[in-house]
């Protein structure tokens, strides 16, 4: 065997012993990267199809929401007391001005976030 200079130094099992788990060790280490590349293929492929069922989905969707919005406003419409297309117009006004106000405010609030964090990076570099 090749090993023959080696066990002058050391006993023959505790060598082998050793060289197993030296073994086993770096199996571990290739396979565990080719499984986790394949991995992440499978979750990144998995992702992409339930990307596009959704992406399929959302007109659907979002037409039967603008339904429900027309319908829920059409319905506070006729509670307010004005003529109908009036009332309808006041409320889709209404429902704009709301969603504006939201995403303006989202948008704040993320500008915040951001100059927050470059505070706070500022303060931890120093």
């Amino acid at each position: 065997m090749a090993f023959e200079e080696i066990y002058e130094y050391i006993e023959k099992d505790t060598f082998l012993k050793y060289f197993r788990l030296a073994i086993v060790i770096c199996a571990y280490l290739i396979f565990r990267k080719y499984y986790s590349q394949w991995a992440a293929k499978k979750q990144s492929e998995h992702q992409q199809k339930l990307d596009e069922k959704e992406k399929a989905e959302k007109p659907a969707r979002d037409a039967e929401a603008q339904r429900q919005l027309e319908e829920s406003l059409e319905k506070e419409a006729n509670e307010f007391g004005w003529g109908k297309k009036t009332r309808k117009n006041v409320k889709t006004t209404q429902a704009v001005l709301e969603q504006l106000a939201e995403e303006t405010r989202q948008r704040h609030q993320t500008a915040y976030d951001a100059q927050e964090d470059a505070d706070i990076e500022d303060l931890l570099e120093d």
